[in-house]
């Protein structure tokens, strides 16, 4: 795996490329966001580090990453008279997946770098990106340009539930079971009318395409691409 380091002096970004070189990892640098982004896309595998003398910075970087569908995993190193818990709080409620305070020990670097590794690919609840808009968690908004459709919290929690495992069917009972956690569970009804519901916004914001499959007798699938429905006319039998 290869770590691509991101640091505002190029001593900086040495010291850190060489700790993770020692540990077995390759490395790279990159002097400015914008092409740590675009490095970051052309290696989906990469690792990136940020070392950041601010939290506004580190936030900021990190959120304009996720929005723009970065799934890598980030480590923000900032700088320590940054680092007090609110600013780490906010950091990783941007899209970071470990904020540390620096200068950091090589070793402790090395260690949090294979915890990383271990954990796996990050898994983004921050933006849902669709056909024709993004959900964006932090505003409750699917937004396309200058449109904008809330979502209400159970609206939410349901597409977020849905597109955090697009390739699987959740029955009434698995999604009931994810919203409501077995606490004043309404009747499973209620999931097919905040289905309904949510399709209604997401079908404007995305120029008529479905993002909520049925999959009769099993259940809701998350479709990221799109689809065309097909609407069911009921007609009234002729006596």
């Amino acid at each position: 795996m290869r770590v691509i380091v991101l640091a505002p002096s190029r001593e900086m970004e040495t010291e850190l490329r060489a700790a993770a070189e020692n540990a077995g990892f390759e490395s790279a640098g990159e002097p400015i966001p914008q092409e740590l982004c675009s490095a970051l896309y052309r290696d989906p595998e990469a690792l990136a580090v940020i070392r950041s003398p601010n939290s506004a910075f580190a936030a900021v970087t990190c959120r304009d990453f996720r929005k723009a569908d970065v799934r890598n995993l980030i480590f923000v190193l900032l700088d320590a008279n940054a680092a007090h818990t609110g600013a780490m709080a906010l950091i990783l409620k941007c899209g970071a997946d470990d904020v540390q305070p620096a200068p950091i020990h090589s070793d402790e670097f090395v260690a949090r770098l294979k915890a990383l590794v271990r954990r796996g690919a990050y898994n983004d609840h921050l933006f849902i990106k669709m056909p024709g808009c993004v959900y964006d968690a932090e505003t409750g908004n699917a937004e396309s340009g200058n449109r904008k459709q809330h979502l209400t919290e159970t609206e939410a929690k349901l597409l977020t539930t849905l597109a955090l495992d697009p390739s699987k069917i959740f029955s009434k009972a698995d999604l009931m079971d994810h919203m409501y956690g077995g606490e004043d569970e309404p009747e499973q009804k209620i999931i097919d009318v905040l289905v309904c519901k949510l399709r209604g916004k997401l079908l404007e914001m995305n120029d008529g395409l479905d993002v909520v499959r049925t999959v009769w007798g099993r259940g809701y699938q998350f479709e990221p691409k799109g689809f065309t429905p097909v609407f069911r006319q009921r007609v009234r039998a002729v006596r």
